[in-house]
């Protein structure tokens, strides 16, 4: 459902395979110049340069000596996207610096690279700096790091590890989103959806025609987006997932806040595994041990120290320029080249696809925003001006001129011009504007309502014979559908499993309401220790209990792992095993599965709880007579409370062939 860099990459093998003729492919060779050609007796339009070369070297300069080729074609197209090369801010001291600093996009997020990291790396703290999408990665990719060195000390694996503390630093407030969000289809139910499916639904917009958005956010804009995440989050969540949301420099400079998207971010704000500090980098000073240093960061309040720093992980995003350095100079200035805004390094027409002055010249991707349907669109939307026999400026020059003045304006960001996160960002109106300009229409979602239903690239396919759009519309209906459908058990079983980190108090009451135990349970993630699960929790129970007039603690430990897409053996979904521990190695039981059901609201504003039933991995060892049962109550999408109860059949006393009926045996509340 949201997939990995690796799995992106094995689909466009795939369908690089399947749609482009190997013929038509060139790859590992660097196009180091072009050159638009011009003249009534020229029938090709641009001259291509190229020389050969693995992907390690596209940015060798080239010497007298190295073979260069060339080709003339009729149209150009970029598609080299922003992500050319990686920005490293300037920061003093930083030369000095021996200790690991290294942009995010190197960064080994996974177990592979941490016992290297371990063994090469002083013990000490990391600082990730940069607010938006890869530092909320990069910041829960390292607490996660952190979180499993620590609690490996437990087998004996290495010895005790210091408690190092990971601190991101972002010059902004933001808001944190988890892959799935509820969203609300009926009165009574509430099911998980992948956020793009909740956010980019057409009912969203106000009524009349969908018209796509470009230029400055209005304060009213910046905070009706503001009250939609909060409504949708959850006041619980907001605490730690919109990190200094209150900040007097917030409030100075009404800037939009940015987004990003990350699962376990806010959780680990909660349990103090990241420590947020919203502010600049300023220096970094380096000890007489140069691996460790401190480094000083300005905030609104003043300045702050941050000391031990061994690692520093610069999440600042990347630079376009690269991506356009063979075009010509003359080019160049068409476009309004500006090499000053790594946002809007051009002006370009047409969303971003075209500049009617040189409309041989089309690019694909080279915007910052939602990209896979926009990026098919602006294909479709190349190939439709290209075959036609006129492709002159026309009709729409005076919107291509509009369109420019609103781009020039957000270059120049201020407390006036309020420039958002991605000036390009109103997916659902430009793939709207697409489908109308290609004169495509719109699949209905479902019904015969038009203007329902999530804005997806499958339904603005041409024609109705699409065999690949007519199966991701089903699996999106599927996806959408409030049954015990697998994607349905995949949605409700991550949003459960994410809401549980951390540490909860409980309380135990038996039958007769009487309590008689207490103790506290913590979810500790950690890196899966079986390639079939996602995610891993190791989950600790202390249980308070009292003894001849002492309070005394004991202690148990199991495992929660999360399978997305299921494994062999059982649905996606939470399995739970149990653990023996001792110093040499770590032996768990599959000890049972939980199964899910769809959200259903309960009284009260924004309240939703989901049900689960424990099924035992092995059928013969499941009591016919009892069962366990979990109640989670949801605010938004962070679980307040949840329940543990253990039920059993008994008979009526005056009719031993009556149904039989549930029977409380004991409770166990949970509570932050």
């Amino acid at each position: 459902m949201f997939p990995q860099a690796r799995q992106v990459g094995q689909y466009l093998a795939a369908y690089s395979q399947r749609y482009i003729p190997r013929d038509m492919l060139r790859l590992g060779h660097r196009v180091v110049k072009t050159e638009r050609l011009t003249g009534s007796d020229v029938n090709c339009k641009w001259k291509v340069s190229w020389v050969k070369g693995s992907r390690q070297n596209t940015t060798q300069e080239t010497t007298p000596q190295t073979k260069i080729e060339s080709e003339d074609f009729d149209f150009l197209v970029v598609a080299s996207g922003y992500f050319a090369r990686p920005y490293l801010p300037v920061l003093p001291g930083l030369e000095h610096f021996t200790g690991q600093a290294i942009h995010s996009s190197t960064l080994e997020k996974g177990r592979a690279g941490l016992s290297t990291i371990a063994e090469t790396t002083p013990q000490g703290n990391t600082v990730v700096i940069g607010g938006s999408m890869s530092g909320v990665e990069a910041a829960s990719a390292l607490a996660l790091r952190e979180s499993s060195l620590r609690l490996s000390t437990y087998l004996g694996s290495g010895s005790p590890q210091k408690n190092n503390k990971v601190y991101h630093v972002h010059s902004r407030p933001f808001w944190t989103l988890p892959t799935y969000l509820p969203c609300e289809t009926s009165e009574e139910t509430v099911p998980f959806l992948p956020l793009d499916l909740a956010m980019y639904d057409l009912s969203r917009r106000p009524p009349g025609p969908v018209e796509y958005t470009l230029g400055p956010l209005s304060e009213e804009k910046i905070a009706k987006t503001n009250d939609y995440f909060r409504s949708l989050l959850g006041a619980e969540y907001e605490r730690y997932g919109h990190p200094h949301q209150q900040s007097p420099l917030a409030k100075a400079d009404p800037q939009p806040e940015w987004v990003a998207i990350g699962n376990d971010y806010a959780e680990f704000v909660r349990s103090g595994g990241i420590k947020t500090v919203m502010g600049r980098a300023t220096s970094i000073h380096p000890q007489s041990d140069t691996r460790i240093a401190s480094m000083k960061i300005e905030t609104a309040e003043g300045s702050q120290i941050l000391e031990d720093v061994t690692s520093i992980v610069m999440a600042t995003g990347f630079t376009p320029f690269d991506s356009l350095s063979f075009l010509p100079d003359d080019v160049l200035s068409s476009l309004e080249y500006n090499t000053s805004d790594p946002f809007l390094p051009l002006i370009l027409d047409k969303g971003g696809t075209l500049r009617s002055e040189i409309p041989d010249l089309g690019f694909v991707g080279f915007y910052r925003g939602p990209y896979w349907g926009v990026m098919e669109m602006q294909a479709k939307f190349l190939g439709k001006e290209w075959a036609a026999e006129d492709n002159t400026p026309g009709e729409g020059d005076a919107k291509n001129k509009s369109e420019r003045e609103l781009l020039r304006i957000l270059r120049q960001p201020s407390v006036d011009v309020r420039r958002a996160q991605f000036p390009m960002g109103d997916y659902v109106g430009l793939m709207e504007t697409f489908s109308k300009d290609l004169q495509i229409e719109r699949t209905l979602s479902s019904g015969d309502d038009s203007r329902t239903g999530p804005v997806i690239p499958a339904r603005y396919a041409h024609g109705q014979e699409d065999v690949e759009a007519r199966r991701t519309l089903d699996s999106l209906r599927a996806i959408s559908c409030q049954d015990h459908s697998t994607a349905a058990q995949a949605a409700a079983s991550l949003a459960v499993f994410r809401a549980l980190h951390g540490t909860w108090r409980y309380t135990q009451t038996s039958a007769t309401g009487e309590r008689v135990g207490s103790g506290t349970v913590a979810f500790i993630p950690r890196y899966p220790s079986n390639e079939i699960h996602d995610r891993e929790y190791v989950l600790e129970t202390r249980q308070d209990e009292v003894s001849a007039g002492f309070q005394v603690s004991s202690v148990g430990r199991a495992v929660f792992c999360l399978s997305e897409a299921g494994t062999r053996e059982s649905n996606p979904g939470i399995q739970v095993y149990d653990v023996t521990t001792d110093r040499d190695r770590e032996e768990s039981r599959l000890a049972y599965r939980l199964h899910l059901t769809p959200f259903y609201r309960e009284e009260g504003v924004g309240e939703y709880v989901i049900n689960a039933e424990r099924v035992h991995a092995n059928a013969a060892e499941e009591p016919t007579a009892r069962g366990i049962r979990y109640t989670f109550h949801f605010q938004g999408v962070s679980i307040t409370e949840w329940e543990c109860v253990q039920v059993g059949d008994r008979t009526s006393e005056n009719n031993t062939n009556s149904e039989s009926q549930s029977e409380l045996l004991w409770q166990n509340i949970y509570k932050r």
